[in-house]
């Protein structure tokens, strides 16, 4: 509604899990109710999940690895890449993962019914580089969806997380890259 998810469904059919929520509603997974992980605060606790992505310029290579190597110095307890930002997400909402981090997903549709799930499980999704004052704000789909974001249960983690990683410096634009 106006840019905001407010429904979302994710649906795994290898493990036959079907994710969903609603705004005001609570987050599910094969109608059970789930919860981000409130426990990790900071990356000492945190097992984050990150997509590298599907751009390999030489510059965007070079960050990413960089990022990786920032939160693996800052502590961090565990990371794993999986490859799929929608079910990353789902795995936040339901406390499998602490984090998610991506720097340039493929656009909204990668991250909206996450962004509702997350959410109605009880943590935060962030736009890492966007100011609060932003048009559109940052928690509209259109900017989620096309930067870096972090979701995470607890705010605290999900600002550490971005903090860590630093500002990108490589930038999207639609399907290219600026640096």
């Amino acid at each position: 509604v106006h840019g905001i998810p407010t429904v979302g469904v994710i649906f795994n059919p290898f493990l036959k899990e079907l994710y969903h929520a609603q705004q005001g509603g609570g987050s599910y997974c094969n109608d059970s109710p789930i919860s981000v992980d409130l426990n990790a605060t900071r990356l000492g606790d945190c097992l984050l999940v990150n997509n590298i992505g599907h751009t390999r310029s030489a510059a965007f290579v070079t960050e990413s690895t960089q990022r990786i190597a920032a939160w693996l110095q800052g502590g961090l307890r565990g990371y794993r890449s999986s490859g799929c930002a929608a079910m990353n997400m789902a795995h936040v909402a339901s406390g499998t993962v602490s984090a998610f981090y991506e720097h340039g997903c493929g656009g909204p549709w990668d991250v909206a019914a996450g962004m509702v799930l997350v959410q109605e499980a009880g943590g935060v999704v962030l736009e890492a580089a966007v100011a609060a004052n932003s048009d559109p704000p940052p928690h509209h789909c259109l900017v989620i969806g096309k930067g870096s974001m972090c979701a995470a249960g607890t705010m605290e983690l999900a600002q550490e997380v971005i903090q860590t990683a630093g500002i990108p410096s490589v930038k999207f634009h639609g399907f290219r890259i600026s640096e």
